[in-house]
């Protein structure tokens, strides 16, 4: 049979992510992430429907990667498209940046067949393309990476003709999903309220996908071939909620009747945001070369070590600062707490450190104050205890943002394992952890000439 070869260029667009590098534990690795978009044209053949329409919606791309010691980043990986004009575009995904190979590439069409692969080297057909997989890729911070693999049309060949069934490869069937999100209010007289949210959806084998929903019915392709369905969906300010599915279930829905997900109305977080100023805020700055001096007006919150020009010596700088919840109802539960931090300017590391890893290992740390303090009296010398336990960290990052939120929950929802009475919180001390390391971290207090700059606390929280 004559094989048809038909080549059509995916382009791999990674932004390299000059994002967050936050971390809740010590250790975790922080390597710089991209956001990967697969766009799809399609040749004429095969890719529109009978009647001529051409908005198809249930297309997927299914690709493995690894890294370069073989160890897999994604496995037979279920990306959806999406129409886009005249082309397709994918969900967006995000991959840390490095050396990877890609090692299975194909498009699976509506009715789960698939319609157009890369072959492997070695394998009988890969003779007909120019860059056989696996092929190598480098993906580096602060550049676009394309990626433009050669593909075949399947047509009647099976698998081993692609060299896939000497890899143990498996066809996948997508399974298609039909679903909306509403806020359910019992009291409201009105139409139904569509929401949007997020959809992760759980498979028994630990595959998982999460989709964006619109506020209308969502068309989602989710991986087939198992009887039951883990779903958790999420929206920003409304607790999460788990439920389990059947397939059967999602094989019954349409766009005429959609799986209609709930999300309870009377549910919502309240939320209690605090960024005071001069004359409100409580925050301080201490330092170790003027151990007896009080630094309570200092427009800086900041945990540095950095040279000293008169004294030729090294500076150690660390603050505190608590913020009055007294606003607070009573009787409720808090369920999320974040500290947004902003910076005039940042102090900036050294690039090689960023690109080994190196910083992985020290950065800074919020941790709970256990003793009274006063702004206005403190210093390094009569600085308050504090307590490890729960302590957040934060890593050297780089941004396209002149701020950073912090997840603080477990200094507030619970500040100490042991007895509060004993333990209680004081607020937050800031300081490098493990040890002091050049430059440290910088930024906007409560004294900060620019309000819009100040520390803001954001509470979460419900009613009991």
């Amino acid at each position: 049979m004559k094989i048809m070869s038909i080549f059509f260029r995916i382009g791999l667009v990674f932004l390299a992510l000059v994002g967050l590098y936050s971390c809740e534990e010590k250790g975790i690795d922080n390597n710089d992430n991209g956001t990967a978009e697969f766009s799809v044209s399609f040749p004429d053949e095969g890719s529109k429907s009978k009647s001529g329409d051409s908005t198809i919606v249930s297309y997927q791309i299914l690709i493995s990667v690894e890294n370069m010691d073989g160890s897999p980043l994604f496995t037979d990986k279920l990306i959806p498209l999406y129409t886009f004009g005249g082309s397709f575009v994918s969900e967006k995904i995000e991959i840390k940046t490095g050396e990877f190979h890609l090692t299975r590439f194909m498009v699976i069409n509506p009715s789960g067949e698939v319609v157009f692969a890369a072959p492997m080297a070695g394998s009988p057909l890969a003779y007909l393309i120019t860059r056989p997989l696996p092929f190598r890729f480098n993906i580096l911070p602060g550049q676009v990476t394309r990626i433009s693999p050669e593909v075949l049309a399947v047509g009647d060949q099976g698998p081993d003709k692609f060299g896939y069934a000497a890899f143990g490869f498996q066809i996948v069937k997508p399974l298609n999903f039909w679903t909306m999100c509403i806020l359910d209010n019992p009291l409201s007289m009105a139409p139904t309220q569509l929401t949007t949210a997020r959809l992760t959806v759980y498979a028994p084998d630990g595959w998982h996908y999460t989709f964006k929903l619109e506020a209308a019915i969502n068309h989602l392709v989710i991986r087939g071939g198992y009887e039951m369905y883990k779903l958790v969906l999420e929206k920003e300010g409304y607790p999460s909620r788990t439920l389990e599915l059947p397939a059967r279930v999602i094989i019954e829905t349409s766009k005429e009747k959609p799986f209609v997900l709930k999300i309870p109305w009377d549910s919502q977080f309240r939320m209690l945001m605090l960024q005071p100023g001069p004359e409100k805020g409580k925050d301080a700055m201490i330092s170790n070369l003027e151990p007896e001096k009080n630094f309570g007006d200092h427009k800086y919150f900041e945990a540095t070590f950095l040279s000293e020009p008169v004294l030729t010596v090294m500076r150690t700088n660390n603050s505190l600062i608590s913020f009055n919840i007294d606003s607070l109802p009573e009787h409720v539960k808090m369920q999320k707490v974040i500290l947004r931090l902003s910076y005039e300017f940042p102090i900036l590391y050294d690039t090689t450190i960023l690109t080994n890893n190196y910083f992985a290992w020290f950065g800074a740390a919020l941790q709970q104050i256990v003793e009274p303090w006063e702004e206005s009296g403190v210093t390094w010398n009569s600085k308050p205890k504090t307590n490890e336990v729960n302590q957040v960290y934060i890593s050297p990052f780089i941004r396209n943002v002149n701020f950073i939120d912090v997840d603080v929950t477990k200094l507030f929802v619970n500040p100490s394992v042991t007895d509060p009475a004993i333990y209680p919180n004081y607020g937050m001390f800031f300081r490098q952890w493990p040890s002091d390391q050049f430059p440290g971290f910088r930024f906007a207090s409560s004294d900060f000439p620019e309000p819009g700059m100040r520390p803001k606390l954001t509470i979460y929280f419900t009613l009991n």
